[in-house]
């Protein structure tokens, strides 16, 4: 992966963000891993956030991280403390901004809504005929009726 698609799958982790009420700061981010490796920073100012491929020098904190140990801890699946525990992750500076930038992460809620197999076959066969909708080749088959077991007869033997 190169550090253009990391920078992009970072900055899509922060897209419909809500900055406003907190106070400003900055946190420059620099990815360690050989193939997408670079420096980027995460900056409120006037309650908006921005998220930019740029060193920043007068950060509030520098963060050095691999890609997988930031997407880990943004997506809330790891502690900060858990994300640095690779080597060569650090943070310098003020740790409590890295987590306040964890705060701004958005998740969007999906509405799944879960639909019968009719429906999704119906629609279906409607995307596939163009309009046309054929009928289903699937048989049903109704269940066994119950029989009546007859107890079975048993031999007598002589003695």
């Amino acid at each position: 992966m190169t550090f253009e698609k990391a920078f992009e799958n970072v900055k899509s982790k922060f897209a419909n963000s809500n900055a406003s009420g907190i106070d400003d700061f900055a946190v420059q981010i620099t990815l360690t891993d050989s193939d997408c490796g670079g420096t980027l920073y995460a900056a409120v100012k006037n309650g908006v956030l921005h998220v930019e491929p740029y060193d920043y020098r007068d950060n509030n904190a520098a963060l050095t991280i691999s890609k997988s140990a930031l997407l880990g801890f943004l997506g809330k699946r790891m502690s900060l403390e858990a994300a640095l525990s690779d080597e060569g992750s650090s943070v310098y500076g003020d740790a409590t901004k890295v987590e306040a930038l964890r705060k701004l992460v958005s998740f969007e809620k999906r509405n799944y809504t879960r639909k019968d197999a009719k429906t999704e076959k119906k629609e279906a066969t409607e995307e596939k005929g163009a309009g046309i909708v054929k009928k289903s080749t699937t048989k049903k088959v109704a269940p066994k009726a119950k029989t009546e077991r007859k107890p079975r007869a048993t031999k007598r033997t002589k003695k």
